[in-house]
């Protein structure tokens, strides 16, 4: 049964016919990332399992992992997602939920965030970027003319998407439920819902986002710390003090690859949510920017892939691709931001590039979602207009 059921769906695509551009700045992050993974963890790796490598290792087995998954994503059709989309959402929630069970759950520095599936752990926050992009764009697909003439339409996939980033906040986790919030809104937006609509929700959000600030004392804190982080640099301000003088040491051309000072011990989370000051300190000002902009050049490029699918009536696949550029420019913004002082302190990996197995292979199967978009696209007749209005 198995077998049938796989042999109906897997196909993998003709390498020709995928997108080179595309590939060749993943496989630029994704080898980069490990590079860095290894320079900013082998002291730290050391001091606590007595291995150099350890968490190089563990990284290279998420990266042989994440490669085996895209080729899997990659070989099953968009319209694989498509009609179990809703089952997916399902599980995500499930997931979401079995976080709280006692055994199941894994607690990190007072948050409930992952849950151990045999040697691994697993952050479901993370699994349900994935999952939210793949509904509500099938939810679009559906729905796309009640969307775009009915509040009710647009307000069922908004309490769903209420009910997960309630869940994830319950862990407690503010940054993946900002992206996710902010991801579902960019996709509604583009599906075309009422100006009135969005700038409602957008308010309430904002309200909300509000409270849970001014009601919990350690996030009033990293906002006072935002401000002013010198004037606490040993307690509220000590993390982005750090990432600030990090940033500073590395000046343009870095002070050289395994150099880095705040990698030892001081900066918490170097080779995660602050991996960016490691980059600076180590390669400088330059190499950062060569980083950022390919991030962003690989978001942009699923906005490209995204239009072409558009104007060949993949719907689907289009709101795919755009809800996969918004995630990944989000995490790059908010990651950078807060590494800068831009933004005040919140937990968000750099995608492809900070440490982390879970954040790698959704990345990695987003990344093979949106080739795979490409791939038919290329492989569909063309139309001679475009049936259904959406907006981008």
């Amino acid at each position: 049964m198995l077998k049938s059921f796989l042999s109906s769906y897997l196909s993998f695509p003709d390498v020709k016919k995928l997108d080179i551009f595309f590939i060749n700045l993943f496989l630029f992050l994704t080898i980069f990332g490990m590079l860095v993974v290894a320079t900013a963890t082998i002291e730290f790796s050391d001091s606590i399992s007595g291995d150099p490598f350890g968490f190089t290792k563990k990284q290279f087995f998420h990266l042989i992992a994440g490669f085996s998954l895209f080729l899997v994503v990659l070989s099953l059709p968009l319209s694989f997602w498509e009609r179990f989309d809703r089952f997916f959402l399902g599980l995500g929630i499930v997931l979401l939920l079995l976080v709280f069970i006692p055994g199941i759950g894994i607690e990190v520095k007072g948050a409930s965030r992952w849950i151990r599936v045999g040697p691994i752990g697993l952050q479901p926050s993370e699994v349900m970027k994935f999952i939210t992009i793949i509904y509500v764009s099938g939810y679009c697909v559906r729905r796309l003319k009640d969307l775009q003439s009915h509040w009710f339409a647009f307000f069922k996939p908004a309490m769903l998407v209420v009910m997960v980033v309630f869940l994830i906040l319950m862990q407690p986790d503010l940054g993946a439920s900002a992206v996710i919030f902010a991801t579902v809104l960019g996709i509604l937006f583009i599906a075309g819902v009422h100006i009135k609509q969005f700038l409602l929700v957008i308010t309430l959000a904002l309200i909300s986002v509000l409270a849970l600030i001014i009601f919990e004392p350690y996030r009033w804190e990293r906002i006072i710390a935002y401000m002013d982080p010198w004037a606490d640099p040993d307690k509220g301000g000590y993390q982005l003090t750090l990432s600030l003088m990090a940033i500073s040491r590395g000046d343009w051309f870095g002070v050289g690859l395994g150099e880095s000072l705040m990698k030892l011990g001081y900066l918490p989370d170097a080779h995660s949510d602050f991996i960016f000051a490691v980059i600076v300190e180590e390669m400088g000002i330059f190499t950062a920017l060569i980083v950022i902009s390919a991030l962003f050049l690989i978001s942009f490029r699923c906005f490209y892939i995204g239009k072409k699918a558009l104007l060949r009536n993949l719907h689907f696949g289009f709101f795919i691709s755009y809800g996969t550029g918004i995630l990944i420019g989000l995490h790059t913004f908010i990651n950078v931001g807060v590494a800068s002082g831009l933004l005040p302190t919140k937990g968000l990996t750099l995608p492809f590039i900070s440490y982390g197995g879970t954040s790698l292979l959704i990345m990695c199967s987003l990344c093979a979602l949106v080739l795979r978009v490409d791939q038919e696209t290329k492989t569909s007749m063309p139309v001679a207009n475009v049936s259904r209005k959406v907006s981008f």
